[in-house]
């Protein structure tokens, strides 16, 4: 049928806008409307304008303004500038799928010490005080930081950077491993006790780094860590790692961790280059 002798009146026009027409009928009127410039005309008569204009301000606001990733809303909440925010977001071990995992790993840790006869507090001990070493770790790099290019070109220090994202992960993964640990037998402050080890082996691993990079330091740090909690097992108690002691030891290991990040920055002003 030709378009220049035959029109959708009115009532054909408001049943395919209603949606009313089978799928052969509504077919054809699509192929008639884009032919046909007069029913074009006459079908916006059938045509609410305002969920139209609705529909086509959210089309705008998606291609002109789509929504930021969770991390920079959640930063700019926070009074973080939007640069700042923008360097948060783009570390890989901020993204929620690592957090989970990370979440998850310890999770199994603490069913697995709660579980285990004899070994008790070692599947946590050695699980735990990785998970912000191993996030710290993920945060930096060529290999892993989607925003290396402009790092090294910006106005913005190496060591700014690796700050702001070392706080952001402790930040992030502090918290929900420490309120895990509160599940573990035994005495309430071996929840908190484990945070020594942790909070020594990160600045550990920011010097190895400056070195030799995230990857091996992280691998080393790892090593280290688990020859301490497993080597002592069938000598000493299970809380050995975590006793007074040994927390003593980690601070004095943190301090000459920052040490030599402190020396390695007034000698290179790119210190984390390697990072």
């Amino acid at each position: 049928m030709s378009t220049r002798t035959w029109h959708t009146d009115d009532e054909l026009l408001a049943a395919y806008v209603a949606g009313r027409l089978d799928a052969v009928a509504a077919a054809s009127v699509e192929q008639h409307l884009t032919r046909c410039a007069e029913c074009r005309t006459a079908i916006r008569g059938h045509v609410d304008p305002n969920p139209l204009e609705l529909a086509w301000r959210g089309v705008r606001d998606a291609v002109q303004s789509p929504p930021l990733p969770l991390p920079i809303r959640l930063a700019r909440r926070l009074g973080l500038p939007d640069s700042t925010a923008v360097l948060l977001a783009a570390a890989a071990s901020l993204r929620t799928a690592w957090l989970v995992s990370a979440v998850v790993a310890v999770a199994f840790a603490v069913v697995a010490t709660a579980l285990a006869e004899g070994l008790t507090l070692a599947p946590f001990l050695l699980v735990a005080p990785l998970v912000p070493v191993l996030g710290v770790a993920a945060a930096y790099g060529p290999q892993e930081d989607p925003l290396e290019t402009l790092v090294v070109t910006a106005p913005v220090g190496r060591t700014r950077l690796v700050l702001i994202r070392t706080v952001a992960v402790l930040v992030t993964v502090l918290p929900a491993t420490a309120a895990l640990g509160l599940l573990l037998p035994g005495p309430l402050w071996v929840a908190a006790a484990w945070l020594g080890p942790a909070l020594m082996l990160v600045p550990v691993l920011l010097a190895l780094s400056s070195f030799v990079g995230p990857r091996a330091a992280a691998a080393v740090v790892a090593v280290g860590w688990s020859v301490v909690v497993v080597a002592p097992l069938r000598r000493l108690p299970a809380t050995w790692p975590i006793e007074a002691d040994q927390q003593l030891a980690y601070l004095v290991l943190a301090a000459v961790a920052c040490l030599v990040l402190v020396i390695r920055s007034r000698a290179d002003r790119q210190i984390g280059a390697v990072l």
